[in-house]
């Protein structure tokens, strides 16, 4: 009855899910559920047979579920935590995982009559993952397989100062070589919180990625929110950078827990009025507090792009209904600036939340902030989001691949046929939406 063309895949790659030997004109329901070990993500699409007994989620549309459009990925999109996952919970990001689903298809009496278990690798299994610990650099290296040379990103972790080894790993089964490091609290010999880190430390990961001997002298940066912010800032004073993706980040350093130092002093900074935030439902905005922001800026406090190599180029993507930055007035700001400096730049303004992933990787509108102990505003609508995580992932991988050369393409892996979900995982197979 239920069929999947690879119940085996990466995790960016899409699904054919299709139905048959059905009663014809009935309506019957799909449910898939991605097994965490925090709780059920969960999601559903009731769709009526045709007059041969098939569905087609490539063809048809839902009667009603958590997608309503024709998509072939609706459910993927539309994945949601279920009662099981706390809330506020934020997705496990620092190990590059395998993501388990079933996929269980029900009659109109609530029966369950098929299931497939499905899983998508983050991480290729032909891609090496090697962890790198020397001269005060504690990272991770993702390196396809071959020789090389290989375009190079270095993925900037955000104001948590963790390693982000999941965004490196799914963007190297991309076929770039990719690195990630921590930068603060990860080990006792890195700096306790950010304004005790020096910028400086930041030429450690890039000389480092230099040096290899499958880079092929071509890097980029990527980062998200702080690390698209410290990116960008980056990409000014190491011209070893031929191209920078900055996503949902502020146009200049503005809050005071999150300022560095530069050459051992703190750098300037236009402080955020965080008076102006506001609640919703007992959720913190801060969207608010960016209004004037950047009216105020000085050549000290802003980001001095006139430093950056003339051959860098820049991808900025912000996203309207971000809760935490201000997206319309940040991408303004850095997309006048970087022109008025002679650089090329594209920018996409998209509809979705603050936090911007990878295609497939669960939406979240809240998270529970522990530093000051409060649910904490990312925004954007479940589908919207996950439409512009799915479409903006294609446009940053063909922007690098413009500008630091074509990727290579990784072979194939035997993929399985049958996928056995792992005993060691704690999950269950039902959770209420």
């Amino acid at each position: 009855m239920l069929h999947v063309d690879k119940v085996d895949s990466l995790q960016t790659e899409k699904v054919h899910i299709t139905a048959s030997d059905l009663e014809e004109w009935k309506c019957y329901t799909f449910t898939l559920r991605l097994h965490y070990d925090r709780g059920t993500y969960a999601s559903y699409c009731v769709i009526q047979s045709d007059s041969l007994g098939n569905i087609d989620l490539e063809r048809d549309s839902p009667v009603r579920g958590t997608y309503t459009d024709v998509d072939p990925m609706g459910l993927f999109l539309s994945i949601q935590p279920t009662q099981s996952v706390r809330p506020g919970h934020f997705f496990k990001t620092y190990d590059p995982k395998t993501f388990y689903y079933t996929l269980q298809l029900s009659n109109d009496s609530e029966e369950v009559i098929d299931e497939i278990q499905l899983k998508k690798h983050w991480k290729h299994p032909l891609v090496s993952q090697i962890d790198v610990a020397e001269n005060g650099l504690f990272g991770t290296l993702f390196k396809p397989p071959g020789p090389g040379p290989f375009p190079s990103v270095i993925f900037i972790p955000g104001s948590n100062g963790m390693l982000e080894n999941g965004y490196a790993a799914v963007l190297a089964s991309e076929g770039f070589l990719t690195f990630t490091f921590a930068y603060y609290a990860y080990k006792k010999e890195l700096p306790r919180s950010i304004p005790e880190v020096d910028i400086e430390f930041f030429g450690k990961p890039i000389e480092y990625v230099q040096n290899l001997p499958f880079c092929s002298g071509k890097i980029g940066l990527i980062g998200q929110s702080f690390g698209g912010l410290t990116a960008n800032y980056l990409s000014t004073k190491y011209h070893q950078i031929s191209a920078v993706v900055a996503l949902n980040c502020s146009a200049a350093f503005c809050r005071d827990s999150a300022v560095m130092k530069e050459n051992g002093k703190p750098m300037e900074t236009q402080l955020l009025d965080e008076g102006m935030s506001d609640f919703v439902n007992g959720v913190l905005r801060q969207k608010p507090a960016f209004k004037n922001l950047y009216s105020k800026l000085t050549p000290n406090t802003s980001i001095p792009w006139w430093r950056a190599s003339k051959s860098t180029a820049y991808r900025i993507v912000q996203c309207y209904d971000d809760m935490l930055v201000d997206g319309v007035p940040s991408r303004d700001n850095i997309c006048k600036n970087i022109r008025e400096t002679g650089h090329s730049v594209e920018s996409e303004l998209v509809p979705g939340g603050h936090f911007l992933y990878f295609p497939y990787f669960p939406h979240h509108g809240i998270i529970f902030n522990s530093q000051i102990n409060l649910m904490w505003g990312f925004g954007g609508e479940c589908i919207q989001h996950s439409k512009s995580q799915e479409t903006t992932w294609i446009k940053n991988v063909e922007f690098f691949r413009k500008h630091l050369g074509k990727s290579v393409e990784i072979p194939e892996w035997e993929r399985e046929s049958v996928v056995v979900l792992p005993t060691k995982q704690t999950f269950t197979v039902k959770s209420k939406m």
